[in-house]
């Protein structure tokens, strides 16, 4: 027997479902990824995600059962056969659109999504173009080992280990800050070995700031401030960004509601 799950605070699915019941009605836009339902056999929640992740759509499945059709006339006269099959074939082309939401299914596959299930609109990590100071230093010392492997071949061999270290440290630097933007809330995180992070939901957001200035500004790269009600200060920055209006143009359009498109 397949585990049943409950869904917590949805009245319009209190029966117990299984893990397909919970595909399709996510296919389907019935249910959100991001809701919480409880395993009957172990009482152990979990988000309605991380259950159907991996999942992919069967046909068989592509909608939860209905009752069949039925024409009941207002006067209980007997119907006809040929009126049955008119009204069956008609109820069937109602219906035949239903499979449609299954290429939204398979979709959904490709798309990214964060632990708690939700989907991923903007993931982006500080430019390149961020660390002007050390990819400058780089191309010193490169510079600086081409004219010493003519002179002197063990520091030529010193400056390239010193241009790839700092060039590598560059890399662990920008991978290390992840920029989220989810259809609920902004994130940022940090860290190598141990990873913290800060959010602001988007409901929350009070002001969003765009600073595009000097050479920074001049390569298209700017910092993107969020702020929310509860605190006067900046509760969320992205710094050295590209595109840094349409990440705030995406966020504002979250906040009014309107179609976004996921990147």
């Amino acid at each position: 027997m397949s585990a049943r799950y409950t869904l917590q605070n949805h009245p319009a699915f209190g029966e117990p479902l299984s893990k397909e019941d919970l595909h399709t009605l996510v296919a389907r836009g019935s249910l959100a990824r991001g809701e919480m339902c409880v395993d009957e056999e172990t009482g152990l929640t979990h988000t309605v995600g991380e259950l159907i992740s991996g999942m992919r759509r069967n046909a068989a499945q592509s909608r939860l059962n209905r009752p069949a059709y039925r024409e009941i006339s207002p006067d209980h006269e007997i119907v006809t056969e040929e009126e049955r099959l008119a009204e069956e074939e008609m109820a069937q082309a109602e219906e035949e659109p239903a499979p449609e939401p299954e290429n939204d299914a398979d979709d959904d596959d490709d798309l990214d999504y964060t632990p708690s299930g939700e989907v991923i609109l903007h993931h982006a990590h500080p430019s390149w173009l961020g660390y002007t100071k050390a990819l400058f230093l780089v191309l010193l010392l490169l510079i600086a080992a081409g004219l010493l492997f003519a002179i002197q071949l063990e520091y030529a061999v010193i400056a390239l280990l010193c241009a790839s270290s700092t060039l590598i440290a560059v890399g662990i630097a920008r991978y290390s800050h992840d920029y989220i933007v989810t259809r609920e809330r902004v994130e940022l995180i940090w860290g190598i070995i141990g990873r913290s992070s800060k959010e602001a939901r988007i409901c929350d957001i009070r002001s969003i700031d765009v600073y595009e200035s000097g050479l920074k500004g001049l390569l298209g790269l700017g910092s993107i401030d969020f702020s929310t009600a509860a605190n006067a200060g900046i509760e969320v920055q992205f710094k050295d960004m590209r595109r840094a209006h349409e990440v705030k143009d995406l966020v504002r359009k979250l906040q009014r509601g309107g179609p976004v498109t996921d990147d």
